[in-house]
């Protein structure tokens, strides 16, 4: 049985730990590359909460005919760049928000709810599509520790 009781403690520890890593950062900081590819803080957690905003969506029965992954990230990167580093603190947090109340609002039963993520079609219920989410979060989460300098003493 799908338990969304984890989805939500896995959800609270990842935005937490999200929280702790980009609240202090200034603009500077925001736009240096974390990645090997050039993304940048700032690029990562507009994609974060971007993908998490799409997650949810897709949950809650939205559906695309025609979706080309590579070309959404880019074009949500470019998009985000345009944004101040404080707009995007401030997406995240709303974001992260929206999902923590979709999360409480479902119960155990959403696991078994069909969804059809057409960059994902391996995944077919909304328990791999959520458990998907905290991955993906997660993911980006070390990331962006990895990429962060040391801290000196």
């Amino acid at each position: 049985m799908f338990d969304i009781e984890r989805i939500r403690n896995s959800w609270q520890r990842e935005a937490a730990a999200i929280d702790a890593l980009v609240s202090t950062i200034n603009p500077a900081t925001a736009a240096e590359p974390v990645r090997s590819d050039g993304w940048t803080t700032h690029d990562l957690v507009g994609h974060i909460a971007n993908s998490a905003r799409g997650f949810v969506q897709f949950v809650q029965g939205r559906t695309v005919e025609q979706f080309d992954i590579d070309m959404f990230n880019e074009q949500q990167r470019e998009r985000g760049r345009r944004r101040a580093w404080e707009d995007v603190q401030q997406y995240w947090a709303r974001v992260r928000d929206e999902v923590a109340a979709f999360l409480a609002t479902a119960d155990s039963s959403i696991g078994d709810q069909p969804v059809a993520l057409p960059h994902l079609p391996q995944l077919k219920t909304a328990g791999e599509a959520l458990r998907i989410l905290i991955v993906h979060t997660r993911s980006h989460r070390q990331e962006l520790e990895q990429g962060f300098p040391p801290v000196q003493a």
